[in-house]
């Protein structure tokens, strides 16, 4: 890997760590809400890592700039009603990456304001922040789209009336197949690039508009 994307790669994994573990995580925490334990009793409801890795998705994120994590087990018949749950357990994982890239911008834009940390050993923890949020937020989007084995999809689900089990089954098969032609032809890019950086300008604002609140006014 040249050393000009070395660093960037560098400050992009703790990014990548905790969008993952927020987002099993959220997934997790919901279905156990909702009735299904499975995910807890396997070990997956938690924020640790390494419970979530997939070597694989680890890969994908080094050399096509985009990974994922391993699916938390979700039983949907121990759910409480198996077709609104599994949505709203879908829907749980990209919230919380999206909750999160709003703190860490947020939280970014008030270091830049308030602290000082040129010649420090915290020198780059604003870069890290920020990294950190867009991969939430990257993250939250890319899950949204509506195509198997994606949240988006368990979401739109709910909606889809039984008429069009074709179609469904046929996502269902290729979907996969589908996604990893619209990500090597950048057209996932294409589309949630907008959205992303439309997100996080908002939290940018936030934090600015914060920082402006907490600036002490000059006697």
């Amino acid at each position: 890997m040249p050393e000009s994307r070395l660093l960037p790669f560098i400050l992009t994994i703790p990014g990548f760590l905790l969008a993952i573990s927020v987002h099993e995580y959220a997934h997790a925490r919901m279905a156990y809400a909702l009735g299904d334990d499975t995910a807890d009793r396997v070990g997956r409801m938690t924020l640790e890592p390494w419970a979530h890795i997939d070597p694989i998705g680890a890969l994908m994120l080094i050399f096509l700039g985009f990974g994922w994590a391993r699916p938390v087990p979700v039983d949907p018949f121990r759910l409480r009603s198996p077709r609104r749950d599994m949505a709203k357990v879908a829907f749980a994982g990209p919230f919380a990456n999206l909750v999160v890239a709003f703190f860490l911008q947020v939280v970014t834009i008030l270091i830049f304001s308030f602290v000082r940390l040129r010649g420090t050993y915290w020198v780059y923890l604003p870069e890290i922040l920020d990294t950190a949020a867009g991969v939430n937020a990257s993250l939250a989007f890319f899950n949204l789209i509506p195509i198997p084995p994606l949240d988006g999809w368990r979401i739109l689900e709910l909606y889809i009336p039984n008429s069009a089990y074709a179609v469904s089954e046929f996502l269902e098969r290729y979907g996969f197949v589908i996604l990893l032609f619209l990500v090597i032809f950048r057209i996932v890019s294409f589309i949630i690039g907008p959205l992303v950086a439309g997100y996080m300008n908002l939290c940018r604002l936030a934090g600015l508009y914060l920082s402006f609140l907490f600036k002490p006014l000059p006697y």
